[in-house]
């Protein structure tokens, strides 16, 4: 098992697809799922103990150790994905905790969330663009086109502020990302694409000071619009709701992902637009989306 673990983290030494962060995790996590093997059976631990049986006793002793939910899914990920790594090594004859895992599933969700993530339903979006279509200013028009293109896309604040004019395709209601793996692809708009053209035709040209800028979302106080400003954008409406919402980037995110699962968008192009690097990552957080927002959204 030792000699397995350290050659899956090799691995991830060499993918550039891993960051320093994500690599420490999945060291974390294996090395106290081999603590656990080794204090609970009689021989050293083998390959073959990585089994549904085992890492379901491996997740109920950490929920008894109180650890949150969001523990045990990132746990179990690792353990995923360590598994499928031994499968493509032929060190595994077969990958059972990505096709038998309900008991391991059980364990996990019979802890509380510790924080459930939270997504915008119907009715909040439906207040949201009430509220923003109510104003002419161009600011006002501005945010709306923020607001429906985060919603739309589920790209990150960053992927948005770093888009220029010469990122869109108004006429195919297209906007052009780098997606890293992908390179630059063309992300369809959607709903957003009326709400982007009020902005360019009567919320950009009142708040342009500099003909040769660049970006497509600018402040008013001149150049790109930044991070931070998107942020403050956000909780302004948010508060302008009745009763007030925690609106932030996070929340349009995974209401975004939640709609895009609910429309069939294969998990693929999911991982990729919300920038995940492993696709457990990914079908985790639709889990959980479904299981949290799924009903509420729905209604």
């Amino acid at each position: 098992m030792e000699t397995g673990i350290s050659a899956f983290l090799a691995s991830l030494e060499a993918d550039a697809e891993y960051s320093d962060s994500t690599r420490m995790a999945y060291a974390n996590d294996l090395r106290v799922f081999l603590l656990f093997l080794q204090n609970t059976l009689p021989q050293a631990p083998q390959i073959s103990d990585l089994n549904t049986q085992r890492v379901a006793a491996f997740i109920e002793g950490e929920r008894k150790l109180g650890r949150q939910r969001n523990t045990l899914i990132r746990r179990l990920a690792t353990l995923k994905c360590f598994s499928e790594y031994l499968v493509h090594e032929g060190m595994l004859p077969s990958d059972s905790l990505s096709v038998n895992d309900g008991d391991i599933q059980r364990v996990i969700y019979a802890v509380p969330a510790s924080s459930p993530l939270q997504c915008l339903n119907q009715e909040q979006i439906e207040s949201l663009l009430k509220i923003m279509e109510a104003s002419s200013r161009p600011r006002g028009i501005r945010d709306r086109a923020i607001f429906f293109l985060l919603l739309e896309t589920g790209l990150s604040v960053g992927d948005l502020t770093d888009l220029d004019m010469s990122d869109l395709d108004l006429r195919a209601g297209l906007l052009r990302v780098n997606l890293v793996e992908e390179g630059d692809v063309w992300l369809s708009m959607g709903d957003a694409k009326n709400a982007v053209d009020d902005y360019l035709s009567q919320g950009r040209p009142e708040i342009l000071h500099d003909p040769g800028e660049p970006a497509l979302f600018i402040s008013q106080m001149d150049g790109r619009l930044s991070r931070q400003g998107v942020w403050q954008i956000l909780n302004h409406w948010g508060h302008m709701a009745n009763p007030p919402i925690a609106l932030s980037p996070r929340i349009l995110r995974h209401t975004a992902a939640l709609r895009m699962s609910l429309n069939g968008y294969p998990v693929k192009e999911i991982q990729s637009r919300l920038r995940h690097r492993n696709p457990l990552s990914t079908r985790a957080l639709i889990r959980r989306l479904q299981a949290v927002c799924e009903d509420d959204y729905q209604s």
